[in-house]
């Protein structure tokens, strides 16, 4: 592995983070933009920020080749992608992610696919999966030494080549509640949005300033990316002076992260943790 890491143990929307100007493009090339598999997961944490489990399908009845389709022509009018984040619902359980990875991949319209997951399934990441991803990130929920050794050695028993990075948060945003923003505050907070800055998402071969427009159903206010697509287009969306309609009743605006991190309504979380690094231990191939 290149490098193991511990990162943004502070929530997004946390007073103690910095706040930085929301500037989604890097160089010309738009810094991140997830992309989710599935709408189901593993867990079922209270206040989930994605909706889980009703979180809406990600795609029409066209299925994971609508998000195929919507990076092709991504590319033929000439965006630029960093990195892809492939993300869920949980990932890992999604059964064609070898594929999805692969046809992402031979796209060649991102330098990086990068995996987010709660490693709470590790047999949704076979070697052959292993070998094409950049770097994967796992959301730790368990917060324990036991658990990050036990990825951190299954990684290298399958030499794995890319970054991983734990990241332990100690609180999640409110994504969910809808409130009231004035414009003032709402334009205030739009120019250091961390969801804007990270959390460009392609939905329903729409791309969305964040994830929470997405995951909320608002189609209307994405860009519907197809052959008509122009680089002008994404370009004005994603770089617009304005806020979005869904941000001026946005939880986030000047309100501290609130959410207790992943606890579970079933409370199975340390039985299916204790499974998981049994599974690892398992199937270490040092």
């Amino acid at each position: 592995m290149k490098q193991q890491k511990k990162t943004n143990s502070l929530a997004n929307n946390s007073s103690s983070r910095t706040k930085k100007l929301a500037n989604v493009f890097s160089d010309g090339v738009i810094r991140e933009l997830e992309i989710s598999v599935n709408s189901q997961c593993n867990l079922n944490c209270i206040g989930c920020g994605f909706n889980v489990p009703n979180q809406l399908s990600p795609y029409s009845k066209l299925g994971i080749d609508e998000h195929i389709d919507a990076l092709l022509n991504l590319k033929r009018c000439g965006v630029k992608i960093n990195k892809i984040i492939i993300a869920g619902g949980e990932a890992t359980i999604f059964k064609d992610l070898y594929t999805t990875v692969r046809k992402i991949k031979d796209i060649d319209v991102s330098k990086e696919v990068e995996l987010v997951t709660n490693g709470l399934y590790p047999k949704g990441l076979p070697p052959e999966l292993l070998s094409i991803l950049d770097s994967i990130v796992i959301s730790d929920y368990i917060k324990t030494n036991t658990f990050e050794s036990a990825w951190t050695e299954f990684l290298q028993g399958h030499n794995f080549k890319g970054n991983i990075d734990f990241r332990r948060k100690d609180a999640w945003d409110d994504l969910l509640s809808e409130v009231y923003n004035s414009r003032e505050e709402t334009e205030h907070h739009w120019q250091t949005c961390f969801y804007r800055k990270f959390d460009v998402s392609l939905e329903r071969s729409r791309i969305f300033s964040c994830s929470r427009i997405a995951k909320k159903g608002w189609d209307n206010q994405g860009l519907l990316i197809n052959e008509k697509t122009t680089l002008e287009q994404v370009i004005n969306y994603l770089s617009d002076k304005n806020p979005k309609e869904a941000c001026y009743s946005c939880a986030t605006i000047n309100r501290e992260s609130s959410i207790k991190v992943a606890v579970q309504s079933s409370g199975n979380l340390e039985r299916i943790a204790d499974k998981s690094i049994q599974y690892l231990k398992e199937n270490n191939n040092k």
